[in-house]
């Protein structure tokens, strides 16, 4: 958790983002933070390019004494050791990343909304498309988070991207006492029946796999002696991400900790397919774990283009 010495909010509208404050200054807290940032790009009129798009929800009203404002009532003293707010006129997207990259950032919080609109809404486009690009970890807060986090779920499989997510959860565990559980779900292929054995035995040989895989996986990380509960469960029907967000239901989640693996591509930075829904459909926060530096080519590509337009 003490990874996380230099934190990005970023605010939107300050009257609808001032539970992002609260959340910021508990992690902060936790994170033994030295540096909490506040950050409101207002929005240059001229859209500069498909890849950096306008975000409308953003507000040409916010001044530097605003966030001064918010900051001296919600970001508490020792929390951090500097509360610094800054005001810088763009395009919000690339804007945010350069700021992140040139304060050498450890993790950017931004919130989106929950429900129907998030498919199509502004500012939970713009929170998945900071999380793809961004060079650190991302915390995406959906507008009716609670401040808390008694049980974390970690997916994972046997991967350098879920150890690190879950030695982050472990972290936030050895601060917190909270649970986390390390949630394995595999699929269930429809062609097991070639191989001559029942749903019931393909699925008992897939689970004791998983089983092993969570076992292997726990050896890589140092879980500081906290106890880590392994759960593995189906996907019947080729759909992971519900098999997840049944899970955050059930389990009573209130943290999600997915790890994050930027790779270049014709269309840019993706993530994996279940972080990237799981950002988009999860109703409580997603902290997206990203090696320091990931995606570090693709911003400096953004910035030149940028700098020529």
């Amino acid at each position: 958790m003490k990874r996380y010495q230099r934190i990005l909010v970023c605010i939107g509208q300050p009257e609808r983002d001032l539970r992002m404050l609260s959340y910021a200054w508990t992690v902060a807290r936790l994170a033994e933070s030295r540096e909490i940032h506040l950050l409101h790009v207002s929005e240059d009129k001229t859209r500069e390019s498909e890849d950096l798009p306008r975000v409308s929800s953003m507000s040409d009203e916010v001044t530097g004494e605003t966030l001064r404002a918010l900051a001296s009532e919600y970001v508490k003293e020792p929390a951090a050791q500097k509360c610094l707010c800054e005001v810088v006129h763009g395009s919000p997207l690339l804007e945010i990343l350069r700021f992140a990259y040139e304060k050498d950032i450890d993790l950017i919080i931004v919130g989106r909304h929950y429900g129907e609109v998030a498919d199509t809404d502004d500012d939970a486009l713009q929170a998945r498309r900071i999380t793809r690009k961004a060079t650190c970890s991302v915390l995406v807060l959906p507008e009716e988070h609670q401040i808390k986090a008694d049980t974390i779920l970690v997916p994972v499989r046997d991967s350098e991207c879920s150890a690190n997510a879950l030695d982050v959860a472990c972290g936030i565990v050895a601060a917190t006492n909270a649970t986390v559980i390390a949630l394995n779900v595999y699929q269930v292929h429809a062609g097991y029946s070639r191989s001559g054995v029942t749903l019931q035995q393909h699925q008992v040989l897939l689970d004791e796999a998983a089983q092993r895989e969570c076992g292997s996986l726990l050896k890589r990380v140092e879980t500081r002696s906290l106890a880590v509960q392994c759960k593995c469960t189906p996907d019947l029907h080729g759909k992971p991400v519900q098999a997840f967000l049944e899970s955050i239901t059930s389990l009573s989640a209130d943290l999600v900790v997915i790890g994050a693996r930027g790779r270049t591509g014709a269309a840019g930075v993706l993530l994996g397919n279940v972080t990237e829904q799981l950002i988009r459909k999860s109703p409580v926060p997603v902290l997206a774990v990203k090696k320091k530096g990931e995606c570090l080519g693709v911003l400096r590509a953004l910035l030149s283009l940028s700098q020529e337009a």
